[in-house]
């Protein structure tokens, strides 16, 4: 019996890390996206699974529980979120909405959402004990989320970068760590209703509140740590109420230790990459800059302030045709009605083409810090090739 499951999880493990080569290999050279490719990468691997060993359903301990919690805080996060957008104000859905487009819209995300969750129990069941298991089907599933928004930002610029990785990245891995601890605990079900009120909503509702960019991406990067603590906490109460403990807690309680840092740490992340405050971050995407600030590095840049423009010689971060760009200021010339500027990269022999004016500016670099943008700048040079 021991051998026959540790054959059963050795062939899981071998399907899972053919599948997550594949996912690798479309991100960085076929760049499929469509919710048709997505469906297809696994509902093959969950098919060949299932007709070698069987589907199994079994009812999970927790399972109605976590149901009932889910749903209720669900509901309380959207209901707070949403009267905050009362203050902050609301943005429209990308979506456009008709019976016809909600069909369109709804039906393949459903789908997708339903294909991954059967996908995300059949592991956990078939390859129970597993840390390899756990970590190869979760990585398979980030990707899936990479590859579905993979033409929603222009990643060969810099700033569209962060972006992608902070909007991205960075919530699929906490969304897809809590999905794995409340499959392994309730069975698929509690898991389909989280990311039904969670994932769904981008085509369901109109409206949302319009935090920005960063502010959502760091309150979707909270928000499966504060449902980890409170389910926690209501499975606590109950083990002491009948005086028993769940292995679940134990498998699960440290790796969430240091999600909790890397949630303080995305959290400051996303600020310095919002925009609403007085400094802000961009990683360098070229070498025209060089050897000050070279490729990879990461500029810290102080907003620009109308009073106190700055001066030939600093290093300007400015729009230019939808994309970031961090020049030299060499020239500034007083046209009477306002300071136009010419700027130029340290390491080009011509001036940039074009002038510069003031609603073309972002800000001024004040700090450099070295290589931590090499990820974000091979990440999204690989994928716009």
């Amino acid at each position: 019996m021991l051998k026959e499951y540790k054959k059963s999880y050795l062939v899981i493990n071998m399907i899972l890390l053919v599948l997550s080569v594949f996912l690798v290999t479309n991100l960085f050279f076929y760049k499929q996206t469509s919710y048709l490719f997505c469906i297809l990468t696994l509902l093959l691997p969950l098919t060949i699974i299932i007709l070698i060993y069987g589907y199994e359903h079994k009812k999970r301990r927790y399972m109605y529980e976590l149901i009932f919690y889910i749903f209720a805080y669900g509901l309380l996060v959207l209901l707070f979120t949403y009267l905050l957008g009362i203050f902050i104000g609301f943005t429209t859905s990308i979506y456009k909405f008709g019976f016809t487009n909600l069909i369109q819209n709804i039906l393949p995300y459903l789908f997708l959402i339903i294909v991954s969750e059967v996908f995300r129990y059949e592991i956990v069941r078939k390859g129970d004990g597993s840390s390899t298991s756990y970590i190869l089907i979760t990585l398979v599933l980030i990707m899936i989320d990479m590859s579905l928004f993979l033409t929603t930002f222009d990643l060969s610029n810099g700033d569209a970068q962060i972006k992608y990785i902070c909007y991205i990245i960075l919530p699929s891995i906490f969304k897809n760590i809590i999905l794995l601890y409340f499959t392994k605990l309730g069975g698929p079900i509690p898991s389909l209703i989280y990311r039904i009120m969670f994932d769904l909503k981008l085509v369901i509702l109109p409206i949302f509140p319009n935090f920005g960019l960063y502010f959502d991406s760091t309150i979707n990067c909270i928000m499966p740590v504060l449902f980890f603590a409170l389910i926690q906490f209501h499975i606590r109460k109950d083990e002491k109420k009948n005086n028993e403990t769940v292995d679940v807690r134990k498998n699960f309680l440290f790796r969430y230790l240091f999600i909790i840092i890397l949630v303080i740490l995305v959290f400051g992340v996303n600020l310095l990459g919002s925009g609403y405050f007085k400094y802000s971050i961009v990683s360098i995407g070229s070498g025209s800059m060089s050897p000050k600030i070279e490729k990879g590095d990461v500029v810290i840049y102080e907003k620009i302030d109308k009073e106190k423009m700055p001066e030939i010689g600093k290093v300007l971060v400015f729009k230019k045709d939808d994309k970031t760009v961090v020049h030299r200021i060499i020239e500034i010339v007083d046209t009477g009605s306002e300071k136009v500027y010419y700027t130029k990269g340290d390491a080009n022999e011509s001036p940039d083409g074009y002038p510069i004016l003031y609603k073309d500016m972002v800000g001024v670099v004040k700090f450099r810090i070295k290589y931590i943008g090499i990820p974000s700048v091979f990440l999204g040079e690989s994928i716009s090739k």
